[in-house]
């Protein structure tokens, strides 16, 4: 019965249920004693355990299978006592009593017509101004239920209010774990684009394409001449792709590289040992990330439509698979303006249509790949901008989050664990957990992890920020400022000071402005003509009665 018990922990603790305990933390709740007997309704564990010893085993190991967490109210007695200890506030509250401001509470001083004090407690209008004791416990009621910023700033408005508080609240919820977890997915990630290889049948990619109806088809591309190959397979094994692929290259040599995914097939070792003996450097895609493979993805879109235009035309599908495939490999392609055969055969192709381009060296290679570029990088361009693609600044060492690849709506988006960047290049990342598993992810999976701040909320007192604003300090009689440090001194017997409140900067309507520009230019225009006129009448006198001596 004891292994079966040690069993049933262990698979509780595999699968994060439970948690080992080295002895009696603070952090747990009181935990009650059930007796064993035939009235105990407990689950079988408990019925099974040895007879419950009161004295507590520091060297064996403990369980702990729940915690309570509940919210304690924060009551006007405390906000009081709090008040007392914090230094700001008092200085808060003798600013209020004296009306003189020091120069470290200019966060404190724009609000000053409306702050008071009732009972000990400083209050802003109806609002309280929470001491920053308390600040903490009160953001950690305040996002119960996981709120978003705005109905966390909403409900805290309501009735608090301390400087910076909007910040702190959107600190609060990019430390939320669970909040992190099922927040939305970021902008995507820059296209990168595939740079054009250098001449036919040098890089190709390889997918497979399955429609349940009809067959499951091997489609390879090359990326220098868009040619498409369609071969229809009855097995994907490792061995049957070999074979298919040997044909294709028995006819147009092999290739340098082979892009494809990490299905199985292509992860397998025979396929990789036949890649490194047949000299074909293999490029596997980033795991969930179709993209990378992009031009061989596209293809299998226009094979389901031929698939699908046969099916309901009742024709034959294989056919309609062979026609297609040579339509696409006739037809000038979009990007480079030239049949694919063309390019990969470097003669021009006899078709059903009468051409005059038969010189078998008709080639523009060079157009070609300006062309490519240009047509790459204006899609490139178009699609960023569609996506507001953007950085996600991610570097190497960076803690973050993974995309959750579970289905369900309860799902949340990112799995709660964190991993660690241990490699970064261009969208491609390896992380890995505590325990030194590695994932390969596209970086655009991945969600920045902003680790808690030690002292959060942050220390509002004004002598620690490094950003100190700067507000005019305007001298009023008897007082002097010493240009030295920017101190005010009073010189009328210490009677007291009152600093100005900054104030905007006003700037005239756009509508305005142009309005006095084009009185300006209307006078210089006026003063021009004057002076021509002038210029004119003068040069009259002296046609008609000589130079003026």
């Amino acid at each position: 019965m004891e292994e079966k018990v040690d069993l049933k922990i262990r698979e509780m603790l595999s699968s994060d249920v439970i948690e080992p305990v080295v002895g009696p933390p603070d952090w747990i709740s009181p935990m009650v004693v059930v007796p064993k007997g035939s009235s105990n309704i407990s689950d079988i564990l408990s019925r099974l355990c040895p007879p419950y010893d009161a004295s507590f085993d520091e060297e064996s190991e403990h369980y702990v299978c729940s915690i309570g967490d509940e919210y304690n109210a924060i009551t006007l007695s405390e906000i009081r006592s709090e008040t007392s200890k914090d230094e700001t506030l008092r200085a808060v509250m003798e600013a209020i009593t004296n009306q003189c401001w020091p120069h470290n509470l200019p966060h404190y001083q724009a609000f000053s017509k409306e702050l008071g004090i009732i009972d000990g407690v400083v209050v802003r209008n109806d609002r309280i101004v929470l001491p920053i004791g308390l600040r903490p416990r009160a953001l950690s009621i305040a996002h119960r239920g996981h709120p978003g910023v705005v109905s966390m700033r909403r409900n805290l408005r309501e009735k608090l209010w301390w400087p910076y508080m909007d910040r702190d609240i959107g600190d609060r919820i990019q430390e939320c774990a669970g909040c992190a977890a099922v927040s939305s997915q970021g902008p995507a990630e820059p296209m990168i684009r595939k740079e054009m290889p250098d001449h036919p049948w040098q890089e190709i990619a390889i997918d497979f394409f399955s429609a349940k109806e009809c067959a499951t088809f091997l489609v390879i591309v090359d990326y220098y001449s868009r040619f498409l190959k369609v071969i229809e397979m009855k097995n994907t094994t490792a061995v049957k792709t070999i074979e298919a692929l040997e044909e294709v290259f028995v006819e147009q040599s092999y290739p340098e590289s082979i892009r494809c995914d990490n299905g199985p097939p292509f992860s397998s070792e025979e396929f990789s040992t036949y890649c490194a003996r047949k000299n074909i450097r293999l490029v596997r895609t980033i795991p969930y990330w179709p993209q990378m493979n992009g031009l061989v993805e596209r293809q299998n879109q226009g094979i389901l439509r031929a698939l699908r235009i046969s099916r309901a035309m009742n024709a034959d599908w294989r056919a309609a698979v062979k026609t297609y495939v040579h339509m696409y490999n006739t037809t000038p392609h979009t990007i480079t303006g030239k049949a694919p055969m063309v390019l990969l055969t470097g003669r021009p192709v006899k078709d059903l249509l009468p051409s005059l381009k038969t010189d078998p060296y008709w080639n523009r290679n060079e157009v070609i790949r300006d062309r490519d570029a240009i047509e790459k990088f204006k899609g490139k361009t178009y699609a960023d901008n569609r996506r507001h693609a953007k950085l996600s600044g991610i570097v190497e060492g960076d803690t973050v989050l993974l995309r959750n690849y579970a289905t369900g709506k309860l799902e949340p988006n990112f799995r709660p664990e964190k991993f660690t960047v241990i490699k970064k290049n261009g969208n491609e990342t390896v992380v890995t957990n505590e325990e030194g598993v590695k994932y390969r992810r596209p970086v655009s999976h991945l969600k920045k992890w902003i680790k808690p701040h030690a002292d959060t909320p942050h220390n509002l007192l004004w002598n620690n920020r490094s950003d100190k604003l700067q507000f005019p300090c305007i001298a009023l009689a008897g007082t002097s400022i010493n240009k030295d440090n920017g101190t005010k001194q009073n010189t009328d017997g210490g009677k007291g000071c009152v600093s100005e409140r900054p104030r905007r900067t006003r700037k005239l309507p756009a509508r305005l402005i142009m309005v006095k520009l084009e009185e300006a230019e209307c006078e210089e225009m006026e003063l021009l003509y004057r002076s021509q006129e002038t210029w004119k009448f003068s040069t009259l006198n002296e046609s008609r009665n000589g130079p003026v001596p």
